[in-house]
């Protein structure tokens, strides 16, 4: 009698620590592994800068990206982006429910930049610094 009870506490705590053993192996995610950089995008339009506006990189098929709102002289500075090739869009700023964006044109973002599908600008973050430009031509 005392065996099968020394044995069920040994199968139970042996069942107990394997399973711990395992949890511990997923405990950290790829996503914290992944290398990142600094970015300072500049998007003019016709030479001046795009001061309204939303910026938005997405990499292809991979579910990464990020979003930085344009400056008064068209900047905007992104930190961690994962390193890779991204689509990038240029929308007007949507605004929050309690400080909507204003409604109007905005003639300075042409309609073929507002879309992922219809962009053309592409983006290769690497290692280290980057300074990214974009002119948007009609």
């Amino acid at each position: 009698m005392f065996t099968q009870i020394y044995l069920k506490r040994f199968f139970l705590y042996s069942l107990m620590l394997c399973s711990s053993l395992l949890l511990v192996g997923c405990g950290k995610s790829n996503a914290e592994d992944k290398q990142r950089a600094h970015i300072t995008v500049t998007v003019t339009h016709d030479g001046a800068p795009v001061t309204e506006a939303e910026l938005r990189l997405m990499m292809d098929g991979k579910g990464e990206g990020a979003m930085g709102v344009l400056n008064e002289a068209g900047q905007t500075e992104l930190s961690d982006v994962v390193l890779g090739s991204y689509t990038v869009t240029v929308t007007p700023p949507e605004g929050t429910p309690d400080n909507p964006a204003p409604k109007k044109d905005y003639p300075n973002i042409p309609q073929k930049y507002r879309s992922m599908k219809d962009t053309s600008l592409k983006a290769d973050v690497k290692a280290g610094v980057n300074e990214l430009t974009f002119d948007l031509k009609e």
